[in-house]
């Protein structure tokens, strides 16, 4: 009977086995290696159970008032002398504050942006003791009424704002740069608010002291690209003055980490002025972005880390505003194979705006003869075929096309 019993476990192995060992033997084994893999498994170390910690949701928020006084209320608690009172406050106003109905009330009603600006002076200034994160939590106050159009002007207006936020990326202070790097961001989004940041050279000037302070520094917040652009787009000039012009390029020469994004962009504002197109022609621009298009053939893995090219828009749109000038037109001759790099991003998928900026070179450098004469005979056809992916495309390509083909009627 007992060994009847011992034929039911491992099976399996009993069948293969039967021959040669016994059931209650195959067993044996079985259990030895399995005390065996036990100990070692209970060898391991474990990380300690820790209990969760108990959430503070409701401790950092105010009590609300129903409707139309829940805004009053918070109002009314900002002023309070009570540390956690006021902490309260301010973390709801940043959920409160989301509705845009909220914030224009507030703006126009509560006058919200000089209380928070005082509170967030005194703490920046240390006449007041940070006991929470109220900095942090103001920034991101400020961060919501930026995108009103009447908060983002008050901001604006308020120089000492402008220099605390400025204060924050030089200091590169974590978690805080990049909310102040949006704030600036959604001032100069709106083109009215960016006249009024204008008016102020010195808000340019401590962006440019910002960025030459470590030029090698690989990435910057995302947002403060955005908000150079901004102001390049309307005053390249000044930036050149500011010495942008040699700072930028030295990135793309040396190919820092994602030169060609953001950082090419700028770059590329900056050729929209005569003295910006005269310094392009000095060092040579044609040959540096024929380069960058070249590097495509050496392989990922011998190039360090964010090198490698993933998107050709803002090369195509620098190689763009650098032909304007004779000298450029001239040098562009001599790299004719940077029209087939040009004219193969056109087909690109999902960017409409690298397309139609292909679209556009293509049409610039067709200004000389004989680059013309070499899109007529190796990329007419591909044009005429060409799948457009905005309308605004469509339409420089039908007038390139429309182009290229009054020239073969006019010599035929």
């Amino acid at each position: 009977m007992w060994e009847q019993l011992e034929g039911y476990r491992n099976l399996y192995l009993q069948k293969e086995i039967k021959d040669v060992m016994k059931s209650s033997a195959v067993n044996c084994l079985q259990s030895k290696e399995f005390d065996t893999f036990r100990k070692k498994r209970d060898c391991c170390v474990r990380f300690q159970q820790q209990c969760a910690k108990s959430s503070t949701y409701f401790q950092d928020r105010a009590q609300l008032a129903y409707g139309f006084w829940a805004l009053p209320k918070l109002m009314k608690e900002i002023d309070s002398d009570v540390n956690l009172t006021h902490w309260r406050a301010i973390v709801s106003l940043t959920e409160y504050l989301l509705n845009p109905q909220n914030v224009q009330r507030a703006v126009l009603e509560m006058d919200i942006v000089r209380k928070l600006k005082n509170a967030f002076m005194r703490m920046r200034l240390k006449f007041h003791e940070e006991h929470y994160e109220e900095i942090e939590t103001y920034l991101r106050l400020f961060n919501i009424i930026s995108r009103n159009l009447n908060g983002a002007e008050q901001i604006a207006n308020r120089k000492c704002l402008m220099i605390e936020f400025y204060k924050i990326l030089k200091d590169m202070e974590p978690r805080k740069e990049d909310l102040a790097a949006e704030i600036l961001r959604n001032l100069t989004g709106k083109p009215k608010v960016l006249g009024i940041v204008l008016s102020d050279a010195e808000n340019l000037g401590s962006i440019a002291t910002f960025l030459k302070t470590d030029p090698c520094k690989p990435l910057y917040p995302p947002d403060l690209w955005h908000h150079l652009c901004h102001m390049l787009e309307v005053v390249p000039e000044q930036g050149i003055e500011l010495g942008l012009f040699q700072l930028l390029h030295s990135r793309i020469v040396n190919r820092l980490a994602k030169f060609w994004e953001m950082n090419c962009k700028a770059f590329a504002l900056l050729l929209r002025c005569s003295e910006g197109q005269r310094l392009f022609d000095d060092v040579d621009g044609i040959k540096m972005i024929f380069e960058i298009f070249e590097e495509r053939r050496i392989a990922k893995e011998k190039k360090l880390q964010h090198q490698q090219v993933l998107n050709y828009e803002y090369v195509v749109l620098a190689l763009l505003n650098g032909l304007h000038s004779k000298r450029a037109l001239w040098r562009m001759r001599e790299f004719t194979l940077l029209i087939c790099h040009v004219g193969r991003a056109m087909y690109t998928r999902k960017n409409a705006r690298l397309q139609l900026y292909c679209l556009e070179a293509l049409r610039a450098m067709g200004v000389m003869p004989c680059n013309k004469r070499y899109i007529i005979g190796n990329w007419l056809e591909d044009i005429s075929r060409l799948v457009c992916y905005s309308a605004e495309a469509e339409c420089a390509r039908d007038s390139l096309l429309d182009w290229l083909r009054r020239d073969i009627a006019d010599n035929s």
